[in-house]
């Protein structure tokens, strides 16, 4: 498994990339993890959930406008890993490469070890590649369907698209790409300790409030403009209402419309925590908000947290396209909340109507819960992802048993 982002360090890549090999490891194989050394205080080697994690040397970049200041943006591409990444797959014995994000530097290491050792390679394309600015879009679009594509994703022999928007996306930036169809996998997670919610309730100052959780990194794609804006009314009917923000904070211009519209008391910035905090912010919470600002609605997915929120039983209120996961399994009003972002009013009211109806919200919230464990629980996902490791496997460039990501079964 070749990923830049790995626990601890909070993405939804990273959660993806870390919760299949847990789930692989429990299916009898091994595992075995090469990501960036981005933080100092991690061991370069060390075995998580059974998952053998290799962290390579990395240069961290600093925070910029093209990357949407992200803060753990890396280059590991040097002769030295190179060589470090030889010796580690020779010593794991891979059946199958699996490389998550195409967009990040590991993915030129994939491709190269995918040459070396014969081995199938699977992406995951985790994000469409696009800016908020349209300048930095002239630099972005080019370098993603031309160098990207003959340099990364030409050479995969499938990529694992996780909803019909990426799929799309897929088809027009790469044509005739292999692509196989799997939804991100979610942990249902456990109700937390009355500590721990507590807890959160203490350190946020978050007792006796109506809370709005948005759960996801802050930026220019993801600034939460929307849910800043409509504060002021919800506020008029409950002056109680605090908007949680939850993730690393990279522009400041929530914070600076907070002040604008005199609501900054009542929205609070987290900063990045541990994902082994969400099921108790979630539980601190009256409902969760989160947007992903695409162009247009219907190129909009639900993300990682959202998909988190509605397995927690929380009702959700998002943008974007119901057909996501195909027909039938995103139903508006039932298992969540679809408003359109281009009608500030009709957020606002759906936020005000939520909050006034607890019944409500715990019907939408058990529907919300239902469908997460029927279509994105990962003994589903993690079985389909096996499947199709077999199947290149067993395609004339695969060479050994069935696998995963420098994976064998385990005897």
């Amino acid at each position: 498994m070749f990923s830049n982002l790995y626990t601890p360090i909070a993405s939804g890549s990273s959660v993806q990339s870390s919760s299949l090999s847990r789930e692989l490891v429990r299916r009898g194989h091994r595992v075995t993890v090469i990501t960036a050394r981005v933080l100092d205080d991690t061991p370069e080697r060390e075995t998580l959930d059974g998952v053998e994690v290799h962290r390579i040397p990395a240069f961290r970049l600093p925070r910029m406008s093209l990357t949407l200041n992200f803060p753990w943006i890396s280059y590991t591409f040097t002769p030295r890993n190179q060589r470090r990444i030889r010796e580690i797959l020779q010593e794991c014995g891979p059946s199958v490469l699996h490389l998550h994000n195409h967009m990040f530097d590991l993915s030129l290491s994939a491709v190269r070890m995918r040459a070396q050792f014969h081995k199938p390679l699977v992406i995951t394309i985790h994000t469409i590649l696009k800016h908020a600015r349209r300048m930095w879009n002239l630099l972005l679009c080019p370098a993603d369907r031309l160098l990207l594509r003959h340099l990364v994703v030409n050479k995969a022999d499938a990529l694992i698209c996780p909803d019909v928007n990426i799929e799309q996306y897929v088809s027009e930036a790469f044509p005739n790409a292999h692509t196989q169809l799997i939804p991100y996998g979610i942990d249902i997670p456990h109700p937390p300790s009355g500590e721990a919610i507590c807890e959160i309730k203490h350190r946020y100052n978050l007792a006796g409030k109506r809370v709005i959780l948005s759960l996801g990194h802050v930026h220019e794609v993801r600034n939460r403009k929307e849910l800043v804006e409509a504060l002021p009314e919800v506020l008029k009917v409950f002056p109680n209402t605090v908007l949680l923000v939850v993730g690393a904070v990279s522009t400041d211009s929530p914070s600076v419309l907070a002040r604008r519209l005199g609501v900054e008391g009542s929205v609070v910035f987290t900063g990045p925590l541990p994902h082994s905090q969400v099921p108790a912010l979630l539980a601190a919470a009256d409902l969760e908000a989160h947007w992903l600002n695409q162009d247009v609605a219907e190129m909009t997915s639900l993300g990682i947290a959202t998909l988190e929120a509605m397995g927690a039983g929380k009702a959700v209120v998002t943008v974007a396209n119901q057909d996501t996961h195909g027909p039938g399994v995103i139903r508006n009003g039932e298992n969540l909340v679809l408003v359109s972002r281009s009608k500030p009013g009709e957020i606002t009211r759906n936020l005000i109507k939520l909050l006034a109806d607890e019944e409500r919200r715990k019907v939408i919230g058990a529907a919300a819960s239902k469908t997460v464990r029927e279509h994105f629980s990962w003994d589903v996902v993690c079985e389909r992802t096996v499947d199709l490791y077999a199947a290149l496997c067993k395609s004339s460039l695969g060479r050994g048993p069935t696998g995963t990501s420098c994976a064998k079964p385990t005897s």
